[in-house]
């Protein structure tokens, strides 16, 4: 029928014919087809809070929020709810890093008043990517998760590249003043854990997820 009862998360476009009402057209909003497991992945990394920030109903909002698994929505929200949102106890209690994490022109205000914000587009949204601190240029939400571990995994191994060198440079140094070895050699050894560092360094290049 072309006047049943639509569903709260549905809406729907009539297309009239010579003026008489002919068909309509039910909408809704589907999520992602990997927002369930990127999200998944982003509980398994330590991330404590999910929250959904939509503009959407309530209704509808919480029928996506349920089938991708976050349980605190907060919906109907102008950009400046959703800004007022992060930069209060309301999503981050303990007050920890808020990643805010959007797609659109209204998400450019809270993207930039998150502690991180990351937005995904296509290359179309330039006001969300100028807000944020990290671009998704593929709008796959996949790559959320992707870019924490490849974030992490960065400063892991940067941290061993300078604490190594350190170490080894210390050594050096009182082999060195207990003349251990030569002076020359000791430079030539200073030059070689250079080396060392940057090459270990350059190790966070490699894709490994």
């Amino acid at each position: 029928s072309l006047f049943a009862p639509l569903e709260p998360d549905e809406m729907a476009a009539y297309v009239a014919i010579d003026g008489k009402l002919a068909a309509r057209i039910v909408l809704r909003d589907v999520p992602r087809e990997n927002a369930k497991s990127s999200l998944e992945k982003l509980r398994r990394f330590g991330v404590k809070k999910l929250s959904m920030l939509t503009g959407d109903k309530e209704a509808s909002a919480r029928i996506i929020a349920g089938e991708v698994g976050i349980d605190d929505v907060h919906a109907e929200l102008f950009p400046e709810d959703k800004v007022t949102a992060v930069t209060t106890a309301t999503v981050t209690p303990s007050r920890g890093v808020t990643m805010m994490v959007g797609d659109g022109v209204n998400d450019a205000p809270v993207l930039a008043a998150a502690d991180i914000g990351m937005a995904m587009t296509d290359g179309t949204s330039t006001a969300a990517s100028e807000s944020a601190q990290v671009v998704i240029l593929n709008d796959d939400i996949a790559a959320v998760p992707r870019a924490i571990a490849i974030a992490r995994r960065t400063k892991r191994v940067m941290l061993q590249a300078v604490l190594a060198g350190l170490a080894l440079a210390l050594i050096g140094m009182v082999a060195a003043a207990f003349n251990l070895i030569p002076v020359v050699v000791g430079a030539f050894l200073q030059e070689a854990i250079d080396v060392v560092s940057i090459l270990w360094a350059l190790t966070a290049l490699l894709d490994r997820d």
